[in-house]
């Protein structure tokens, strides 16, 4: 597996597939980046993690951004390439972004091996709504769009997270046998033990958290003038943000602007994923609070799953894609992007905990088909089809 990121903290997709494929008896190797005092080669749960001497930087211009992309693509292919002499893949999967990370499969895919492109979100819609208002932007989403196709094209297997990005891979020209969907649920080895779900350092109270990757376009501004808003009607409020991104310094200058500074707690880091979802478990409601970008129509957080999977009441943006998978009577719904409409669901929320405790049941309950040993077997199954040996 090839990723333009860290492992294991911060990609629990990556790391799912992975423990999927070792369950099934493959010997699984990683090729990663390497975060500040992380081992530059470690075996994570039975996986050979090999890191490249290059870290993600967040809030970076264009001309920064390729660098790091195109550095990072460059030292990726030669080291599988060098990985390959010793060890001979049978699949090489490259998990996305950027599209062209798929270059690192060239000598895999010469020398016989399968290629799996994950492809976790669109990358020309990523660069959009980062990049769009750049001058040349034209040129540059064209050439990116033509990668996504070659990609595509290159890849012995497309696999990528929900059914709505399978239709949009499908209107796109990728034919439909070969797209495989592999949702971004919780393996079940992960979830805290009832006994052992710890309140964060806040103690109990009215505990809103959101955990993840903290960008413009998932709103974490929009949660925090949300709770500024409610403070009056919640006087036990207490707002949890685990997770870092190029959003992470305007979160907070609007928590010390709004005057949140003791009731607002931010990480300011990625935690392990036991770490965090231990901490989310015991929480009043989690929140997904994307805004209305056309990229964000299609997404469905991580988090939404895992919320889910714990029983935590959720509130979240109505947006297309989570609406197809849950309903209003399992989740609370406020208008993308409105902090008026958040602000009013979680008031609902902290003034009827049963009504909220009733919907996260059957969030709950609707959560059983989408989770994880489902996805795990067709992933499985697909590695197991594209094995000649077997």
């Amino acid at each position: 597996m090839v990723l333009h990121g860290p492992y294991p903290v911060g990609e629990g997709r990556v790391s799912n597939e992975a423990r999927a494929a070792r369950d099934a008896g493959w010997e699984v190797d990683v090729v990663a980046m390497r975060k500040a005092g992380e081992p530059t080669r470690e075996l994570v749960d039975g996986v050979d993690v090999h890191r490249l001497p290059l870290s993600h930087e967040w809030g970076g211009g264009v001309v920064a951004v390729a660098q790091e992309y195109l550095g990072f693509t460059a030292m990726a292919t030669a080291k599988v390439a060098i990985l390959m002499k010793h060890r001979r893949y049978t699949v090489v999967q490259v998990h996305n972004p950027p599209d062209f990370l798929i270059a690192a499969a060239l000598v895999p895919r010469i020398l016989g091996a399968r290629v799996v492109f994950d492809i976790h979100d669109f990358a020309p819609e990523l660069f959009a709504m980062r990049f769009g208002a750049r001058p040349g932007f034209g040129v540059a989403n064209a050439l990116m769009q033509r990668v996504e196709r070659l990609a595509t094209r290159f890849a012995t297997a497309v696999v990528t997270v929900h059914d709505p990005y399978r239709r949009a891979l499908e209107a796109r020209g990728v034919p439909a046998g070969k797209i495989t969907v592999v949702l971004n649920s919780l393996d079940e080895r992960l979830v805290p033990a009832t006994g052992s779900r710890s309140a964060a350092d806040g103690g109990n109270g009215f505990r809103v958290v959101y955990h993840g990757t903290i960008t413009p376009y998932w709103g974490v501004v929009l949660l925090i003038e949300a709770a500024a808003q409610i403070v009056a009607d919640v006087p036990n409020l207490r707002v949890e943000i685990y997770g870092d991104g190029d959003a992470l310094p305007e979160v907070r200058a609007k928590v010390s602007e709004l005057g949140l500074t003791e009731r607002v707690h931010l990480s300011g880091r990625f935690l392990p994923q036991p770490e965090v979802l231990d901490r989310v478990s015991s929480a009043s409601v989690g929140v997904i609070c994307n805004l209305p970008e056309e990229r964000n129509q299609t997404a469905i957080p991580t988090k939404l799953f895992e919320y889910a999977r714990l029983s935590v009441p959720i509130v979240t943006a109505d947006l297309l894609a989570i609406r197809e998978h849950f309903s209003p009577q399992e989740v609370r719904f406020f208008r993308a992007g409105s902090v008026d409409d958040l602000a009013d669901a979680l008031r609902e929320i902290a003034s009827s905990p049963e009504a909220a405790r009733a919907r996260a049941e059957a969030a709950r309950q609707r959560y059983e088909s989408y989770a994880w040993p489902v996805s795990a077997r067709r992933y499985v199954e697909l590695l197991e089809r594209l094995d000649p040996g077997s």
